[in-house]
This record gives C-alpha cells, sequence and structure tokens, in this order.
C-alpha cells in the first residue's frame, strides 16, 4: 500500500532542481520578483507554473481566468499552454505589478493571448456571469478569505468538465494544525472539506509547493 511522503528540505530542493525544467525567462521574472522584497511570497511556485501550463494544453483550453495576478508568472504559463486564438483574462485588485507582468508577457510574445481586469475578484467574476461568460480553466491565488466566494462562483462561471485550480490549499502546512485558528487558516480548512463533500465535482488535493485543489465539475 503506497503511503504519503514526509516532505523535507532535502527533497524539497530535490523537486525544485528536478522538478522544473530551466527557463531564462521565467528566471528572470522570479529575480525581479524577489528583489520585491516580502511580498514577494506571492508568487506561485515555478513548477506550479509549469503544470498549469500543462493542464491548460492537454485539455485544449481555449478560454482561461485567473483571479490574482501579482507580477504574472501563473498567467503566463497558463498563456503559453493556450492555442493562438485562446485567451486568458486575469483580474486583480491593484495595477501594482501589472507593468512588471506585463513586460514578461511582452518578452514572451504572449500579449495578444492576455485581457487584464483591474477590479473586485467577486465583482469582476459576478459581471461575468451576468454577461455568460464561461471558461475552460480558472486559477484562483487571490485573497483568501474570499476563496469559499471564488469556488462558488467559478461553479457557474465553468460547464461540464471545467476545471477549477486553486492554490495555497495546504497554506504552509497551518492548515494541519489544529493550534492554527485565524481566519485565513479556518477559511483554507473549511473550503478544502467543503469540496470534499461537493458533490457537484471530482477533485484532488495536491500537495505541489503550498496545495494545489485540482477540481472538475462534473
Amino acid at each position: 500500500m503506497s503511503t504519503q511522503l514526509k516532505i523535507n528540505e532535502d527533497l524539497i530542493q530535490y523537486l525544485q532542481n528536478v522538478g522544473y525544467r530551466k527557463d531564462p525567462l521565467v528566471d528572470e521574472l522570479e529575480k525581479e520578483t524577489k528583489a520585491l522584497g516580502q511580498v514577494a511570497q506571492m508568487q506561485i511556485a515555478k513548477e506550479q507554473g509549469q503544470f498549469l501550463e500543462i493542464i491548460v494544453n492537454i485539455s485544449k483550453a481555449k478560454s482561461c481566468l485567473e483571479i490574482g495576478r501579482f507580477t504574472g508568472l501563473s498567467t503566463l504559463y497558463m498563456a503559453r499552454g493556450l492555442p493562438s486564438d485562446g485567451k486568458i483574462i486575469t483580474v486583480d485588485n491593484s495595477e501594482e505589478f501589472l507593468p512588471l507582468a506585463q513586460k514578461y508577457w511582452d518578452k514572451d510574445g504572449l500579449t495578444s493571448k492576455i485581457e487584464s481586469i483591474i477590479g473586485s475578484g467577486v465583482d469582476v467574476m459576478q459581471s461575468l456571469i451576468d454577461r455568460q461568460h464561461t471558461f475552460d480553466i480558472i486559477f484562483i491565488d487571490a485573497d483568501k478569505n474570499n476563496y469559499p466566494n471564488y469556488y462558488e462562483l467559478s461553479l457557474s462561471l465553468v460547464p461540464s468538465n471545467g476545471i477549477i485550480i486553486i492554490d495555497n490549499m495546504l497554506w504552509h502546512g497551518d492548515v494541519a494544525d489544529t493550534s492554527k485558528n485565524d481566519s485565513q487558516t479556518k477559511t483554507i480548512r473549511d473550503l478544502s472539506s467543503q469540496i470534499n463533500q461537493d458533490d457537484r465535482v471530482e477533485f484532488s488535493l495536491l500537495p505541489l509547493s503550498d496545495g494545489l485543489s485540482f477540481i472538475r465539475k462534473k
């Protein structure tokens, strides 16, 4: 019977070295993001980005929605996975890091596939629902206390067999620590339980970097 490995620092380093195919442009964006200081922790892991690109590609997605852009690494990877006529709409409540993101989207020749919207994730998603938009894949990596709202809205924005991917679902391991009950940890923990019991979906909770919930709407 297979068992889950315990992840230690040596294994994390191995995964980062072997689980990521070196990409100079991505490494350059990561370096610029790290120079921003502590806020850089909001950037997805590069191996997560590779995973997103593969999922977009093999699912033959043509339309993606991203909630939470930051410096645009996840947007870049998902746009790479799209066909030439594909589109990703990326939503963030701040323009602060958009110029840095656009710099690398332009360098990678992806600008025509990307539409950036500045606004509240909940408000933008509701507006897209009202206008009867649908998406093949939705990626959520934004304010954690709104995760339950983003999840429910996503279920109205993807068709049957549509995919929803949510980042930070292991939340630095705090979700497994019963002494941690701050609002963000509790929200993520409760959402995982909700997804587990939601018969509208099939799911897998993947221990990739800080945890990805991979969800298929039935």
